[in-house]
């Protein structure tokens, strides 16, 4: 197999694999991403959302590559990701691995068909191309591996017609059905409800139902399809979702199914942007003009009730005016950060201010995009939120290879030993080259992630001992 580059979105990754053992330390060996306490939001291209012919946890399965790579370089075409926390984002606790294998292979029926009429006087059917979604697909070494056609990373990294998906949500639905409703609903929210009327076989096509005759009829299709898509959306997602039905004229069979829904709390509710034109707006805008990275959306996203449209855009208009009015002060260098600091503190543009500039009557400023270096170094800020999770994880880290420095021989071993069977380790693992049978004493020194990744599994070792001051040196190390 060709050597797989290491995930381009490193901060997008840690953060998964920061919640995937919380979960488990928490939870268990067999909890899923179901039974986080937090949520991993991502932009998906309304592109992919109507695809058909797949099972619910192929479905779910695109939508965790979607995630590992939509904040990757675009130049980078192949991914990969441990199998414990693959299966853990996309809810699937089993350890019969030939049902993620089958999932994994029914990814690649998925593509995207472009069509294209010929031009004026030339006569026959319309020119089309498919792309699969998806390309090589495999598991190996403890590893999931899976590749892109280049024309499908353009689609990822457009930022033109995308919705905002929480991981924890779609990966929650059991029937493919409610998870190609749910992302349908989701793409056109920004329409309002109620939808256009559709027909019987065009509501199928938003089921991913078109391809089953015994549902031609209605009643079958609201038994099999429409009744429980319906049902787990309500249950499980922050949509809540009803039907009208219209009947053929002077019959009572019905011709017509319209869906009316509403934002709601549900069990799982989704931290993500509402796709409405005004969340797009500031999405483009703080992506584009301000360089925002992952890490602050994700902390954007996860304090949506608190961080309402109004606010942001109250945060956005006072950045931007401090932009246009920097003569009065020190320049704007990194506008993703202020906008983070005042989202955070609720700031607005002073009235005093708002006044002076009526009387100066300054020409208008014209706001500048945040130059490539500038918005690469903003995009690796940390929301409020993160950076602290962050600092916490970093002194706990040191604090640990302290006492790792502290044990004697036979402890270290076993220390290390206990290190290389996380899934944090076997992470670290493909991306820094690391051998697990030798503790790579250089590394750790010279290498952060590594050292506090190490510390912190240490300090949790010791706690965990901590608690049975009866075991043997083993077993107080959390070994056993």
């Amino acid at each position: 197999m060709a050597e797989i580059t290491p995930a381009g979105d490193v901060v997008g990754e840690q953060y998964a694999l920061l919640l995937f053992e919380e979960t488990i330390g928490r939870k268990g060996r067999t909890a899923t991403i179901a039974d986080a306490e937090s949520d991993i939001a991502f932009p998906k291209n309304n592109v992919f959302v109507d695809i058909s012919g797949v099972g619910v946890l192929a479905r779910r399965g695109l939508n965790v590559m979607n995630y590992l790579a939509c904040n990757a370089p675009l130049e980078q075409l192949e991914f990969d990701c441990d199998v414990d926390l693959f299966k853990f984002l996309i809810n699937y606790a089993s350890r019969n691995h030939q049902q993620l294998v089958k999932s994994l292979r029914e990814t690649q029926k998925t593509s995207v068909v472009v069509m294209r009429e010929r031009p004026d006087g030339q006569g026959g059917n319309p020119e089309f191309v498919s792309i699969p979604l998806v390309g090589l697909v495999g598991v190996a070494n403890g590893r999931v591996y899976f590749k892109f056609d280049p024309a499908i990373r353009k689609l990822h990294k457009d930022p033109r017609g995308y919705t905002f998906l929480s991981l924890r949500t779609t990966s929650s639905f059991k029937s493919s059905f409610a998870h190609a409703l749910y992302e349908k609903l989701k793409s056109i929210a920004y329409r309002g409800s109620p939808t256009e009327w559709l027909t019987l076989q065009e509501a199928r096509v938003w089921l991913d139902a078109k391809d089953s005759k015994y549902m031609d009829e209605f009643k079958e299709f609201r038994r099999v399809a429409l009744g429980v898509a319906v049902q787990q959306i309500n249950e499980l997602s922050d949509l809540y979702v009803e039907y009208e039905t219209k009947n053929v004229p002077g019959s009572k069979k019905i011709s017509h199914i319209r869906f009316v829904f509403r934002e709601q709390e549900g069990a799982m509710v989704v931290q993500s942007m509402h796709q409405t034109e005004a969340r797009k707006t500031i999405y483009d805008t703080l992506r584009g003009e301000f360089g925002i990275g992952a890490v602050d959306f994700q902390a954007i996203t996860a304090n949506s009730e608190k961080y309402t449209p109004e606010r942001l855009q109250a945060a956005i208009d006072f950045v931007r005016h401090r932009m246009a009015n920097h003569g009065r002060g020190k320049k704007v260098q990194f506008p993703g950060r202020l906008f983070m600091k005042a989202l955070e503190e609720g700031w607005t543009v002073p009235t005093a201010e708002l006044a002076a500039d009526a009387v100066v009557k300054p020409a208008p400023a014209v706001v500048p995009k945040a130059p490539r270096a500038v918005a690469k170094r903003a995009s690796s800020e940390e929301g409020p939120q993160t950076e602290a999770l962050r600092r916490e994880f970093e002194l706990a880290g040191e604090e640990g290879f302290r006492q790792y420095l502290k044990c004697d021989a036979r402890q270290r071993t076993d220390l290390w030993a206990s290190f290389t069977r996380t899934a944090h380790f076997r992470v670290l693992r493909a991306q820094l080259q690391l051998d697990k049978d030798q503790v790579p004493y250089e590394q750790l020194v010279t290498s952060e992630r590594l050292r506090q990744s190490f510390g912190k599994h240490v300090l949790d070792a010791q706690k965990k001992a901590a608690k049975k001051p009866n075991a043997s040196t083993q077993a107080e190390l959390g070994l056993g």
